[in-house]
């Protein structure tokens, strides 16, 4: 019985009730199953049930403004309730949530659920314990504080700068994980009330892991955990750029990549040096400069100083594009 209600038990809703009262609940609804694609409700629809996730992730979408489309502003995964205010106020749908991939979520149609209200006193006094907290923290302080947390999905469904965003906007605290095929670690960022403080992608650290993750196409799925740092970050020092800086500037390395590779199209390629002396007049990547002016000397391939040089991709396609512009490589 545990697993069949443990979802329950750690929903912030009913995360309080006993085994006894949890088995009632999810008896008197049914789970659905929702594939890629699929819309639970629309904005404007009457709320006339309560959902929780078993299983998978939702899409909370909104329009700001009358003109705008639709844009992600939440990620529910499992154990969240969704539509418990609605579904009290008697208010219409105000979003729209759909599933970008797949899951399993309970359905409680809202004449069933008041008749549990009215039944069940433990539920009453938890559900009003949960509304009255929100009044004073407000909800989206209590969905960022939420401790049950846990997002996942395959990142052909998602787009990667969104959910960070979303986990920005929504001051989660947490560990994003991004895997590649065969579940192999390919990245891990933690997040502190919704900024980027760490960052890895094999031995890049901090800012240059961070745009790594978008010059890369090994990314194949990802999750989301609340919690403390992982132990090897507790030693590094924190990234200074604001969230929001880190994804504007990967989008702009990440435009900029594509047209520098597409014109170095082969990574196996040795640039020659063209000169015996080095002109370089940007202080802030002199240094980086002169050790690929130096591996230059030794006829490394751009495959060989992706590998090994301690930055990311852009910075090292961009200082080659230089000295080949400059006529100093080849």
């Amino acid at each position: 019985m545990e697993e069949e209600i443990g979802y329950l038990g750690n929903s912030e809703i009913f995360g309080r009730l006993s085994a006894e009262t949890l088995k009632i609940i999810a008896d008197s609804g049914q789970i659905e199953t929702y594939t890629s694609g699929s819309i639970i409700f629309r904005i404007g629809d009457p709320s006339d049930a309560i959902y929780v996730i078993k299983s998978g992730v939702v899409e909370i979408c909104r329009a700001k403004g009358d003109r705008e489309g639709l844009s992600v502003v939440a990620y529910l995964g499992e154990s969240d309730p969704i539509g418990e205010m609605a579904i009290m106020t008697g208010s219409s749908r105000a979003s729209l949530a759909r599933v970008p991939q797949r899951a399993e979520i309970l359905k409680i149609e809202k004449r069933t659920f008041m008749g549990l209200l009215n039944r069940i006193s433990e539920l009453s006094v938890s559900l009003l314990g949960v509304l009255s907290k929100r009044l004073e923290d407000g909800i989206r302080k209590q969905r960022a504080a939420a401790r049950y947390q846990h997002l996942s999905g395959n990142l052909k469904y998602f787009d990667l700068p969104t959910i960070i965003q979303t986990l920005a906007t929504t001051e989660r605290t947490g560990t994003l994980t991004i895997t590649g095929q065969g579940e192999r670690v390919f990245a891990t960022i933690y997040l502190e009330t919704g900024k980027v403080l760490y960052a890895h992608v094999g031995y890049l650290k901090g800012e240059e892991a961070f745009y790594q993750v978008f010059q890369s196409p090994v990314q194949d799925a990802f999750t989301f955990k609340g919690g403390s740092p992982p132990a090897e970050f507790e030693v590094e020092t924190p990234v200074g750029t604001t969230t929001m800086g880190l994804l504007m500037e990967a989008a702009r390395q990440q435009d900029e990549l594509k047209v520098m590779k597409a014109h170095y199209a082969d990574p196996n390629r040795a640039f020659r040096p063209q000169s015996e002396t080095l002109s370089w007049d940007d202080d802030e990547t002199k240094d980086l400069a002169g050790e690929i002016w130096a591996r230059v000397h030794r006829e490394q391939t751009i495959a060989q100083m992706v590998r090994e040089l301690p930055v990311c991709e852009y910075r090292i396609y961009k200082v080659l594009s230089t000295l080949n512009a400059k006529g100093l490589a080849a």
